[in-house]
Order: structure tokens, then C-alpha cells, then sequence
């Protein structure tokens, strides 16, 4: 079959199954994994007709006239019956929204010169020539899954996180701009020969929020991102030399370790009021993982893992004892994989053994052997200065050493790396299948000779971005590995399912999240065993749910946030401690997990609005879906564990898995979409769940708060008050009476608005006495200020409450002039 019936076919399969795993696919079509990967460019980067789900599943995005629409895209029914408040308009839930706020990588990309450059040829020549560099220009952005927004002529307007975000969006951007870099070298030496012109460019990188959605009219619409990140984007670009790439500190810091870079200071930007620190990228470093760059300042010491440290010791020393073990270890995002890993590389340090490592990455899990080849050209000391000849004599000289047939080895290993064939090899005559079959065997051999000198500690991590084809070498090792001294450390995230069985020496380990004490005690040992306040504490135990990635993450966002000082040998906040925001680090990593279902993220969008935990009757009460639909799309988030699920629909509850998700989710809307989400959920819990509204007063209340219903809102917030006061919960008192005060000060002056005050404020005054003491001068403070609003007032029986809570004040402090004459 011709390569063009059979993307039809398959095109026609998708459109009426919508989802097909890729395993199916190979199957039914007969695929090779060479085939497979040439269909997947052609339906996910050249029609954009499909996204790629996991790395095994294959999701249609076309559209199509038989099979249902996604959940983003299902018509609005008629909204229920909701009975607003006298006054208001219960607004109907809005369609999806047509843009998002998100943090983004953008590259401008420019030529130098190109006016001159046009003036010296024929503008047929010259489209040529540009046809050209937008051609190189837009196979290396591909390859990184960059998006090109616009191609302005000689300029490229590149995103990096949209339409979907990475966890490594900066790096990927950077990578581009290097690989950009060199490949016009190749462009400029044909250049040359055929229109005599040599060309150069010059990249600027900057990474910030933005809202990105359609815009347009006349019938053209494009998907731009606005903001300020693409202007400075386009100023950095401004600044670069020829042929370099110039980053902000905002992008330097997310790539930090993982590049070289020369400052180039504090840099004036054509409208920003402030200067901004820019600075050159060289090249790439030897770090490869967060680990590598941690490393260089020092890793967090690890936390609550001793148990599973110590299971890796005992299988090492079974491995050193001559029986070899795999060991998978399992785990979310930020889990600490990795860091368990490392610890055991750090304990057998001193011993004598052999340690192979490969590393999959997101964006080479489509290239064949890409772990194996990285590791061959570091093990082998591959240098940039190295002629293809000095490292086919490198390769030569490792492989000397066994017993085994150089002639049928070395070219099948030059070959994987790319090297010429040694002039007394005869060229290879195998079938490509063969070939990589034989490459396989090689390196498996070449693996099981090193554990006969030395025991060998194996090491495979991210397997849920490996290649096909390393995953059948490892497949491969699976039979040997009892026999062989080989400890294979795997690691992977749940999504990932081998497909080898767990045999006797396969054992999975799955790493669980840390509780409460463990999360606050490594927040201690990042902070040198200095204490941090209690609130802090508790918030960032609260929003990492212990995971300790977004611990560390969220603790250095603190300790970086101006917030605080150190006195005494501990810290203490400077100023009121406002909610904590995701830090950049973990941006991309959480869209990136939204993004991969995004035909159900307006589920969890809308989900993420009500609440971290919500019932599914308000959802369902809420949502703009058919039961059918809102069922499959909760199912799909509680399959990829953004949420979990408890009870059955309709009497099911949900709860998002980790506090930071919600925020990811809940964030990426627009405030005007937040605002109309939240407005009506606010009208459909006054109408359909009076006994939630009753028990739970501040649901409604924060909900008209952020739907910007201060009237509404406030009254919420004074019952939530009074609620909480009758329970003697006087913390929740208090927080819901404060907030109350806060949302009254956007109101307009008005009888009414002293009214409220007043009534917060008596509230306040109670829940303040009894949690401070009658005599503290909070308490002293909020009644001075009731009697105020009680003179604005004018005759008012609740001026008797205000004058006894400041009787109480002065008699307790024993000021019994000020006591008695109040008393009168």
C-alpha cells in the first residue's frame, strides 16, 4: 500500500473512532515503527488532524461529521432554571473559551539585513532564499514541538507551551535557537555556491504570562498570544548579534545549568519602565537533568525515603552476589524518582563497578536508539572538536578490549553514531530490519560482557518517553538479567505499562507522596534548620500535597519572595503573606498534564472553579454537558490521576489530586470566564442546594466574590461569620468577617455599605475577643470603629453591643474612668 492510501485510510479511521492507540494501528495496518513515525508527522505536525496522547495514543482533533464532538466543543443546552437574586440576571454558562492565560517561551527569530540583502537579487532569487531558511528554520522548530505563530517574511514568531505546554517549554526554545544556529551553517554553504549570499540571524527568548486565542477578521484568524512577552521577545531579538540568541532572566532562570551563557547586564527595552537583565547563550552544558544542575548548588536532602533506599542496597547486594535484578520504580511528577536514583548512586560511589545510564526525553521519544547513542557518544568522550575519524578510532579502541569479532561490530556501532565505516570494512548489505536487529544484539552483548568484569548499575530513566526501539533492547535484557551481574534501575510515571511480565527479579517499586510532618521537615532542611513561620508552612504542606518537587519548588518561592528575615536563627514574615502562586519552574510541567487531555479540560476548568473537591450534582447542575459526556470526561481525569473520585454519579464527590492542579486549571481561564463561571455556580447553589448554602455559608460567599457580586458576597461573608462564631470556630470566624471587610471596601459609600460594616465589624469584634482576650488592642480597635459607624448610622439599637465590647476593653485593663463612663 502507497503511503498516501494509507494515510487516508487511517485518516478515515480516526475520523470515525476519534481514538486509536498506536499498537492498534501497527496491527491492523501492518506498520513498522518507521512507518508509524512518518504517519504521526504527517497527522500531528503537518495536517494538525491528531495530538499525540501519552505517547501511545493517537487523538483526533479534525473534526468530523459522525462521531460526537470532544468535550470542549459539545453545544450548549438550555441552561437550568436558576431563580436569581432580586436584581440580577443568572448569567448562562459561557462555550468554551476561544483563549487562555498561560505562561509561555516566545522566539522571535529574525534576518540580518535582509533588506540589503534583497536589494542584491532578483526577488524570485530572493524568495528562494527565504523559502530556504524558512524551510530549515521550521524543521528544527518541529522537531522541538514548537508552534509557529507567524511567518513575517524573513521573521519567525515562535511559541513554545502552545497549543500544548511541556515541562521543558524554555529549554525547548533554546535548544531551537542552537539548533537554528547551526543548521544555517549548512544553508549558507549552498547558499553560497548557488545565489552567492551568505545569511545570518539573530533570536531573542523571553518567557511570560500571556493570553493567546484566535484574532483576526475578514475572514483570516490566527492564534496569537498578547502581552507583554512577545514584545520583549522581539526587543531581545533586537539586541542579539549576528548568529546569537539573546534570553531573558526570566527564561535564563527556568534553563539555568542546562546552558552556557555570558551576561550581557542590565539592557534598556524600548517601552518597559524598568531595566532588564538579557544575557547571550553559548552553547549547551553537560547537564542533562534537574538532578545535573541541582547538583552544582547542592541537592535538597532527601526526605522519607529510608525504606526504600535500603530495598535498593539489599538488590545491589544480591546483584554483587551474582544474581541480577531489575528494579521499576514508580511514580507521579516531581515524586523524587530520580532523586532515590541518585541517592544510590552517591552510596555505592566508592565501590568498583560499572554504571551505564540512559535518559529518554520528551522530545526524542520519536527517534530510534536516542537514549543509547547519548550514552555511547558521552561514555566514549565524543568531543565538538572530534573528526568523525578521531571517534571511529575512540569506538575502536573501547571495543578492543573483547572478545568478539571487531569486523561484524564496529561498522554496525559506526553506524548507529553515525560514523563512516572504517576503510577496511565491507559496507553493510543488511535489511534495515536486520540490521537494527544485529545493532540490538551488539549492544546487548557488549552490556552482558561488561558484567562479567564488573557488576553493572543500569540505568533507564523516564521510560514513559522511550523510543520503540530502546524499548525492545530492554525487552531484550529482560531474558538475560538473571544470569547477568546487573542491577536496571528503571524509572517511569504511572501512565507508562511494560511489556515484559514481573518475573522473580523484576520487582516495582512505587514511591507514595510524604505526609505533613515529612513535607515540613524538608522545608526545614532547605532552610538550614532555620523555622519559618507557622502560616507558611501550613500553606505550602497544603499545596504540594507532598510532593517533594512542588516542596522544594514552592519553599525557594518563598524564601526568594521578599516576604521574609531572618532574626534569631529563624525567619519571620515582613508583611501579610498573600496566597502562594505556582512558581514558573512548575508551570509548564502542570499545563502539560491539562494539555494532554484537552478535550476534557473544560471539565476541569469548570471543575477547578467550584472547588479542590466537588460533587458531582453541582457539576453535573452546573455544566454545559449531557450526563454521557460529563461522565466520560470526569472518567478521563480520574484515569490520568488529576482527580481523584469517591461514591458512585450522581451521588459521587471528587477531589483534584494535588491543590496545584486546580490552580493550573483554574488560572489558564480568563478573569471575564472565571468571572461568569463563578457567578453562576453562585446562582445554582442558591436555588438547588439550600442545605449546602446553610451549612456552608462561604461557599457562596467566595463564589459572588470572585464572580464580582460584592452585595451579594458580603452578606455571605457576615453569615459564614455568624456561623462559624456559634461553633466556636473563632479562626474561621474571623478570616470570613476579614474577608467580608475586604470585599465592602469595593462598594461605593451608601447607607447600606455602613450598615454592613457595622454589622462585620460587631461580628468581628466577638470572634477577636475570644480568640486575643477582651484587653488586646485588636479588639479595642474594631469596636472604636463600630461606635464610628454607629454615630454615621444614627439611632441604632446595636450601639448597646458596641459599647459593652469596649467597657469589657477598659475594665479588663483596669482603665476604670474610661470603663465607667462608658458604662453610663
Amino acid at each position: 500500500m502507497d503511503f498516501t492510501t494509507l494515510r487516508t485510510q487511517v485518516i478515515e479511521l480516526l475520523q470515525r473512532e476519534q481514538r486509536l492507540s498506536y499498537r492498534a494501528l501497527k496491527r491492523q495496518f501492518a506498520l513498522d515503527d518507521e512507518d508509524l513515525e512518518a504517519l504521526k508527522d504527517e497527522l500531528i505536525y503537518a495536517k494538525r488532524l491528531a495530538v499525540d496522547e501519552d505517547g501511545r495514543v493517537l487523538v483526533w482533533t479534525g473534526g468530523t461529521a459522525s462521531a460526537p464532538p470532544p468535550a470542549s466543543s459539545v453545544p450548549l443546552p438550555a441552561t437550568p432554571d436558576v431563580s436569581p437574586a432580586q436584581g440580577e440576571t443568572a448569567p448562562a454558562v459561557p462555550p468554551p473559551p476561544d483563549a487562555e492565560r498561560r505562561q509561555l517561551t516566545v522566539m522571535f527569530c529574525d534576518l540580518v539585513d535582509s533588506t540589503k540583502l534583497a536589494s542584491h537579487l532578483d526577488p524570485e532569487d530572493w524568495r528562494d532564499v527565504v523559502r530556504a531558511y524558512q524551510r530549515v528554520c521550521t524543521d528544527v522548530i518541529q522537531r522541538y514541538d514548537g508552534h509557529i505563530a507567524q511567518l513575517l517574511g524573513d521573521g519567525l514568531l515562535v511559541y513554545f507551551g502552545y497549543p500544548h505546554a511541556h515541562e521543558d517549554d524554555a529549554q525547548r526554545a533554546v535548544r531551537t535557537g542552537l539548533g537554528i544556529v547551526e543548521v544555517m551553517g549548512t544553508l549558507n554553504s549552498s547558499l553560497a555556491q548557488r545565489q552567492g549570499v551568505r545569511l545570518a540571524i539573530r533570536m531573542g527568548i523571553h518567557t511570560g504570562l500571556v493570553v493567546v486565542g484566535a484574532m483576526g477578521g475578514g475572514g483570516r484568524q490566527e492564534q496569537l498570544a498578547l502581552g507583554e512577552t512577545p514584545n520583549i521577545a522581539a526587543r531581545l531579538q533586537g539586541l542579539a548579534a549576528p548568529d546569537t540568541i539573546v534570553i531573558s532572566e526570566a527564561t535564563a532562570r527556568l534553563v539555568e545549568g542546562y546552558f552556557i551563557s555570558h551576561s550581557l547586564g542590565m539592557q534598556d527595552l524600548k517601552g518597559l519602565a524598568h531595566p532588564l537583565r538579557v544575557y547571550r547563550v553559548l552553547h549547551t552544558s553537560e547537564t542533562q537533568t534537574r538532578l545535573d544542575v541541582g547538583a552544582i548548588r547542592g541537592l535538597t536532602p532527601l526526605v522519607g525515603r529510608d525504606a526504600e533506599v535500603a530495598f535498593l542496597r539489599e538488590r545491589w547486594t544480591q546483584v554483587q552476589d551474582g544474581l541480577g535484578q531489575v528494579v521499576l520504580i514508580n511514580g507521579e511528577p516531581g515524586i523524587g524518582k530520580s532523586r532515590l536514583v541518585q541517592v544510590l548512586k552517591e552510596q555505592v560511589a566508592g565501590e568498583k563497578y560499572t554504571r551505564i545510564e540512559y535518559r529518554c526525553a520528551s522530545h526524542t521519544q520519536h527517534s530510534a536508539l536516542y537514549p543509547v547513542i547519548t550514552h555511547l557518544e558521552r561514555a566514549l568522550a565524543f568531543t565538538h572538536d572530534d573528526t568523525p575519524d578521531d571517534k571511529l578510532r575512540k569506538l575502536e579502541a573501547a571495543l578492543a578490549p573483547y572478545a568478539w569479532p571487531l569486523p561484524d561490530t564496529v561498522p554496525l556501532l559506526a553506524a548507529l553514531l553515525s560514523l563512516p565505516l572504517p576503510a577496511h570494512a565491507p559496507p553493510l548489505t543488511l535489511t534495515p530490519q536486520r540490521q537494527r536487529q544485529k545493532t540490538l544484539e551488539a549492544l546487548l552483548a557488549w552490556l552482558c560482557a561488561e558484567a562479567t568484569r564488573h557488576a553493572v548499575l543500569f540505568i533507564v530513566e523516564d521510560l514513559h518517553w522511550i523510543d520503540p526501539s530502546t524499548l525492545e533492547f530492554l525487552t531484550l535484557l529482560m531474558a538475560q538479567e538473571p544470569t547477568a551481574r546487573i542491577l536496571t534501575v528503571l524509572t517511569c510515571r504511572p501512565e507508562f505499562h511494560p511489556p515484559w511480565p514481573l518475573r522473580a527479579h523484576v520487582t516495582l517499586l512505587t514511591l507514595s507522596r510524604l505526609a505533613h510532618p515529612q513535607a515540613a521537615l524538608m522545608m526545614r532542611r532547605m532552610t538550614g534548620d532555620r523555622t519559618l513561620p507557622m502560616e507558611i508552612v501550613q500553606q505550602v504542606v497544603a499545596k504540594t500535597d507532598g510532593v517533594p518537587l512542588f516542596v522544594e519548588e514552592l519553599t525557594k518561592t518563598v524564601l526568594e519572595s521578599g516576604f521574609l528575615r531572618e532574626a534569631n536563627g529563624a525567619y519571620e514574615l515582613t508583611a501579610p503573606l498573600p496566597p502562594l502562586a505556582i512558581p514558573a519552574t512548575l508551570h509548564d510541567s502542570l499545563m502539560a498534564r491539562l494539555d494532554r487531555l484537552s478535550t476534557v479540560k473544560t471539565v476541569a476548568q469548570l471543575s477547578a472553579t467550584i472547588g479542590r473537591m466537588f460533587a458531582y450534582e453541582v457539576l453535573q447542575a452546573v455544566a454545559p454537558l449531557d450526563e454521557a459526556t460529563l461522565q466520560e470526561g470526569l472518567r478521563h481525569l480520574v484515569e490520568a490521576e488529576l482527580v481523584y473520585q469517591r461514591g458512585l454519579p450522581p451521588q459521587a464527590t471528587y477531589m483534584f489530586k494535588h491543590a496545584l492542579i486546580q490552580d493550573a486549571a483554574y488560572q489558564s481561564l480568563l478573569r471575564r470566564t472565571r468571572q461568569q463561571y463563578h457567578q453562576r455556580i453562585a446562582q445554582v447553589l442558591a436555588a438547588q442546594f439550600p442545605d449546602m448554602v446553610d451549612a456552608q455559608p462561604e461557599l457562596l460567599a467566595q463564589h459572588y466574590t470572585e464572580a464580582g457580586q460584592s452585595a451579594r458576597a458580603i452578606t455571605y461573608w457576615q453569615r459564614a461569620g455568624e456561623r462559624a462564631l456559634q461553633r466556636s470556630a473563632n479562626l474561621e470566624a474571623i478570616s470570613h468577617l476579614t474577608k467580608g471587610l475586604e470585599v465592602l471596601k469595593t462598594l461605593p459609600d451608601s447607607p447600606e455599605r455602613l450598615q454592613h460594616e457595622l454589622d462585620l465589624q460587631i461580628t468581628l469584634g466577638q470572634a477577636l475577643a475570644v480568640t486575643k482576650g477582651y484587653a488586646a488592642p485588636e479588639v479595642e480597635h474594631t469596636y472604636a470603629r463600630a461606635r464610628e459607624l454607629c454615630q454615621q448610622v444614627g439611632e441604632t439599637p446595636q450601639l448597646f453591643q458596641v459599647l459593652r465590647g469596649l467597657w469589657n476593653f477598659y475594665l479588663i485593663r483596669l482603665e476604670l474612668r474610661t470603663a465607667q463612663e462608658l458604662g453610663e
